[in-house]
């Protein structure tokens, strides 16, 4: 990239990890509170600090003093006392494609989601949010609590779901002649993640996905689901232990499908 990551230091610190020039006599002061400056990071120090060095030895620093960023202080204290870097890196809050910077909790929110992951943590305020994983035993009533088995959670839809599918077929001559490919998108509104730039349509994978989804309305379980898609009659009815191969298949890529619709916010369990 241009730049490297930005280093949030520690005012009071910065003077023995970068060289600051013209501003070596305000050591301790509020020199950059902003990422206005560009320094060198000292020799000593560059091994230590790769990720906020560019290649040029430079750095952009910010400054962070108690009196400014008293939460954003104790933070990097703390950081310093576990690891003896006075610094955290810091840059924008922006991994959504085209966005700006995340100015709302909502688009915060929206931002973390969407990262699929990758970003562990996000702090609004003194709340602390972290991403809640698609726990399989949750969903198909196989966590213990107490000793006891809980009931199996239902998957839930965030909201209402619009379909639309979309179909190309190969040009007159070609060698796949007679080829189609069907596309289905699903737009809701009500999703975490919801992105209106491009209509708010999600890809699904395959019919299955949406035929998962539709269903995910909160009142049925997966075996309620599996039985529904198979279309196993009341005098034929199986339970998870007595299916067939090719069943134990079909569960296998309904409960892959769930959790990946899960990841991408579009059911809940």
């Amino acid at each position: 990239s241009f730049r490297p990551f930005a280093p949030s230091c520690l005012a009071e610190e910065a003077g023995d990890w970068f060289d600051l020039g013209q501003y070596a006599s305000e050591v301790g002061f509020n020199v950059s509170p902003y990422m206005s400056i560009t320094a060198q990071v000292r020799e000593g120090k560059r091994d230590l600090i790769p990720a906020v060095t560019h290649v040029d030895g430079s750095s952009r620093l910010q400054t962070v003093t108690p009196e400014a960023e008293p939460a954003y202080h104790r933070l990097i204290s703390a950081f310093f006392k576990a690891t003896g870097v006075p610094m955290v890196l810091n840059t924008s809050f922006n991994t959504l494609k085209s966005e700006p910077i995340t100015e709302t909790p909502r688009n915060a929110i929206r931002t973390f989601l969407s990262s699929m992951g990758s970003i562990e943590m996000l702090i609004l305020g003194n709340r602390v949010i972290k991403r809640k994983g698609a726990d399989v035993r949750v969903l198909l009533g196989e966590e213990r609590i107490g000793g006891k088995m809980t009931p199996p959670s239902n998957p839930k839809r965030a909201g209402v779901a619009h379909y639309k599918s979309t179909f190309s077929a190969a040009i007159e001559g070609d060698s796949h002649d007679g080829d189609y490919e069907t596309k289905t998108a699903v737009q809701m509104p009500d999703r975490p993640v919801h992105d209106e730039r491009d209509g708010g349509w999600f890809e699904l994978t395959d019919d299955l996905e949406g035929q998962l989804l539709g269903l995910c309305d909160g009142t049925v379980s997966v075996s309620d689901i599996v039985t529904g898609i198979t279309a196993m009659t009341e005098e034929d009815e199986q339970d998870f232990s007595q299916v067939t191969d090719s069943d134990q298949v079909l569960v296998e890529n309904i409960i892959r499908r769930l959790v990946r619709m899960y990841e991408h916010t579009l059911i809940s369990w």
